[in-house]
């Protein structure tokens, strides 16, 4: 089992209903895009809180899940606040280069952080609602407000390959760091070359392991998913 489906499966609120949590979960991003700041650090403090509370998880496990995109979020917001300008009444801290000035912008600042907080509540939502709800509950969801069954069909496989994806790289990964293979730095290239060719390899055999389990089942082109239990 994937740890996603772990969390989603055996958290203090499975039962609820799926739509009560997509209604949650679009509230929470309406609120993340509305323009008063308070507003979002109240829903990101809450929904971190009952994230945790819910899944049982850790701070430590939740920072860990976090990390995967706050590279990207804390480098959004350093491209939006840094920058050069012609004057340094502009800048904090200004930097003298080529005849203009580098540093943080006083006017794009505010903006940069009310980004990021914006950003990081949608992202904290977002990782509620995957952790408290078992995929086949979206995908009922989905039935629900009649998505239509290719998009259906296609956010399955999605959701099936991309977490292959995840722990087949994760899996070589730790094969090869136990066997010292990121020890040197041309080691690390050596070795990151193989698990990419390795990744390939390994996805291409569990799309194979998975057509050949679709034509066991006599997969017609229609993916059958059951009704809601309710």
């Amino acid at each position: 089992m994937l740890v996603i489906d772990k969390y989603a499966y055996s958290n203090r609120i499975v039962k609820w209903s799926p739509k009560i949590k997509g209604l949650l979960w679009l509230l929470g991003i309406v609120l993340a895009f509305q323009p008063i700041i308070l507003i979002k650090i109240v829903v990101l403090a809450v929904v971190i809180w009952h994230t945790l509370y819910a899944t049982k998880m850790s701070v430590r496990v939740y920072l860990h899940w976090l990390y995967a995109v706050l590279p990207f979020l804390l480098l959004s917001v350093i491209g939006i606040v840094f920058t050069m300008s012609p004057k340094a009444s502009q800048i904090y801290y200004p930097i003298h280069l080529f005849g203009s000035y580098f540093g943080v912008s006083k006017v794009m600042l505010p903006r940069g952080l009310r980004l990021g907080v914006q950003v990081l509540t949608a992202v904290v939502c977002t990782y509620w609602f995957a952790l408290t709800t078992p995929f086949q509950q979206i995908i009922l969801m989905l039935k629900a407000v009649h998505m239509p069954a290719l998009m259906i069909e296609e956010t399955m496989l999605m959701y099936r390959f991309i977490f292959i994806f995840i722990e087949a790289c994760e899996q070589i990964y730790r094969a090869q760091k136990l066997r010292l293979g990121y020890r040197t730095f041309r080691l690390s290239i050596h070795s990151a070359g193989i698990l990419v060719k390795m990744l390939f390899q390994q996805v291409m055999t569990d799309y194979q392991q998975m057509v050949y389990a679709l034509d066991a089942k006599l997969y017609n082109g229609e993916f059958k998913v059951g009704e809601d239990d309710e």
